[in-house]
């Protein structure tokens, strides 16, 4: 009689523990869950000395994120990642969305998922729409990906062409440039910023490209005005770097 009275409390205590384990592990998962992954192919120091291999492909990119900038092997035109699409601004300003075999030289990708948005309804030129940017960030010392939805009356974007082996370095080659300015249009900014220790591997500060909602223009950005912009702002902490054999 002892025996299966004490047989009785060991089973209602493993019952008791399994019910705890239930409510707990769901919450648990929440906190040690993995912040996204940032991945960068190359460094920005790498290209900017004329390295324009190929690193990794269209198909890699969109395997490791949603979001991004970029270039494509022997910098042919500017890459911009919205949604999971990857799209290739050529020099002569098309727009093309390249096979997933293509080669990409450098990139930053990540599955976009903004912790926060802020709403910019007035008319800003460049300045002063990347300072509201900047001081929206709670850290200075980590990177942050962010997206830039609306109203542009005036931005100005490049594209640079295709280079062949021996690679310039990309002082040369953006003194051939394409440049294009486009007024009162909707669409898109893919962009990053990475803070100042981390120049070389990246280039500190913002990084900038655009795209139409039409998705027929485009470039990497060198100046712009908005008028009605919703900017989703996401921090990184994560990041995963893929360098060329």
């Amino acid at each position: 009689m002892k025996k299966n009275h004490s047989c009785s409390i060991q089973q209602t205590f493993l019952l008791f523990l399994s019910i705890i384990t239930l409510l707990i592990t769901p919450v648990f998962s929440d906190i040690i869950s993995e912040p996204p992954v940032m991945y960068q192919a190359s460094t920005y120091a790498m290209v900017e000395s004329g390295n324009y291999s190929e690193v990794i492909t269209v198909d890699d990119m969109k395997n490791y994120g949603t979001f991004g900038v970029g270039g494509f092997e022997d910098l042919d035109g500017e890459l911009t990642q919205i949604d999971g699409d990857v799209y290739q601004i050529k020099h002569d300003g098309t727009v093309l969305e390249p096979e997933g075999d293509t080669g990409i030289c450098f990139a930053n990708t990540i599955t976009f998922d903004p912790e926060y948005v802020i709403n910019l309804n007035e008319t800003m030129n460049e300045d002063s729409l990347l300072s509201n940017i900047h001081d929206s960030f709670p850290d200075e010392n980590v990177i942050y990906a962010f997206r830039i939805d609306g109203i542009f009356p005036n931005i100005t974007v490049r594209s640079v062409p295709h280079q062949e082996e021996p690679y310039p370095p990309l002082s040369e080659v953006v003194e051939d440039q394409s440049v294009f300015h486009l007024h009162n249009i909707s669409g898109t900014v893919s962009g990053f910023w990475f803070p100042e220790w981390m120049q070389g591997v990246n280039y500190a500060g913002f990084h900038t490209h655009f795209i139409t909602d039409a998705r027929d223009a485009g470039g990497h950005v060198l100046d712009m005005t908005t008028e009605d912009v919703a900017v989703s702002i996401q921090p990184i902490y994560t990041f995963t770097m893929i360098l060329s054999d």
